[in-house]
């Protein structure tokens, strides 16, 4: 048996449903918008690693139990929504060996999948009336599973996405597809203009080893926090000539970069799932007090022993001591901190 598999969002549907549908519900109920912000907690801690993709939906789509019913709720969308729906696929005589795989509810997906007579929808299984995540997100490898266990002996004869998290699919697919708004191209054939050939070329260098070239980003970043700070106080209230002012000028720049520092290396850098995070916050403060104590003992040498203070000496020093600080704090949150991304 041959069948050919449709993502849903962005292939067939023109946007993001899952975001028309939280867009709409807000329309509908004003009163939606406050369980939403109520949401921004989780959507942190999803962020962060804290919490999984399924909990952060169950706290997102809560707000549907403002919809009794469902069902009307979903017809409403769908009939201010079609319209959205891609005309390669309204065009298409018949569906009866189509599937639909997406990550989106299943609950309002089903009426499309219905309307179309698809010969299955698989999605993400929720309850339409809590929102709560019943199982796993239909995601990436995910749909790979789930495809497989229904249909262990099918053969995917064309596989249609815009997206490359649908790579698993593509790759055992006969032919795979891209959909590019209302254009669709053979997958590994498409061709995107020189722009966007350059940004693949460098976005393959930085794959190569993207946990260090994450960390030189976010490591310049947090570089140019410490460093703002630093300088808005030097040349405003502080007085590097005065010994406590030009350590004040550090421990209050390193609390701000140390603050970003942790966040950005925990989602971006090292990816870390620990869920003790009081514990991991503890070890990191360690870390950069280590690196603090390097710092303002560079500092002193540089500007109380060696009295370079003039404004160009103040830009030279503080480049040349954070560049070493962002390498030594690399290393440390390297074999101290994120040794176990895991646990």
């Amino acid at each position: 048996m041959k069948l050919d598999l449709y993502d849903f969002d962005g292939t067939i549907y023109d946007g993001d449903s899952g975001i028309d549908l939280v867009l709409f519900a807000i329309k509908k109920k004003p009163k939606v918008l406050l369980s939403l912000i109520g949401s921004l907690g989780i959507v942190l801690l999803y962020l962060l690693k804290i919490k999984s993709k399924e909990e952060m939906k169950n706290k997102v789509f809560s707000f549907l139990k403002e919809f009794p019913d469902t069902d009307e709720f979903v017809k409403e969308f769908w009939e201010s929504h079609e319209y959205k729906i891609k005309d390669f696929w309204k065009d298409k005589k018949s569906h009866k060996n189509d599937i639909i795989i997406s990550a989106s509810g299943y609950f309002w997906l089903k009426p499309i999948a219905d309307k179309y007579k698809v010969k299955d929808l698989f999605a993400t299984d929720m309850n339409p009336k809590t929102g709560e995540v019943r199982g796993n997100n239909c995601h990436s490898k995910e749909k790979v599973k789930i495809f497989k266990e229904k249909y262990p002996k099918a053969v995917i004869r064309e596989m249609y996405t815009d997206s490359i998290n649908d790579l698993p699919l593509i790759e055992i697919a006969e032919t795979g597809y891209l959909v590019k708004g209302n254009k669709i191209y053979k997958y590994y054939e498409y061709k995107p203009n020189p722009i966007v050939r350059f940004w693949r070329w460098g976005w393959g260098i930085y794959h190569k080893n993207e946990e260090l070239w994450n960390y030189l980003i976010v490591g310049g970043l947090t570089t140019v926090v410490s460093i703002v700070v630093k300088w808005g106080l030097y040349f405003t209230i502080l007085d590097v000539n005065n010994k406590l002012d030009a350590q004040i000028g550090v421990c209050v720049s390193w609390v701000c970069a140390v603050a970003f520092a942790y966040v950005t290396n925990r989602i971006y850098v090292f990816k870390s799932k620990n869920k003790n995070i009081m514990k991991e916050i503890s070890e990191f403060v360690g870390a950069r007090l280590l690196t603090l104590g390097m710092e303002m003992v560079l500092t002193y040498v540089f500007f109380n022993l060696l009295g370079l203070t003039s404004n160009v000496w103040i830009v030279i020093t503080t480049f040349i001591i954070q560049v070493l600080i962002m390498v030594l704090n690399y290393v440390f949150s390297k074999l101290f901190v994120f040794k176990n991304k895991t646990d």
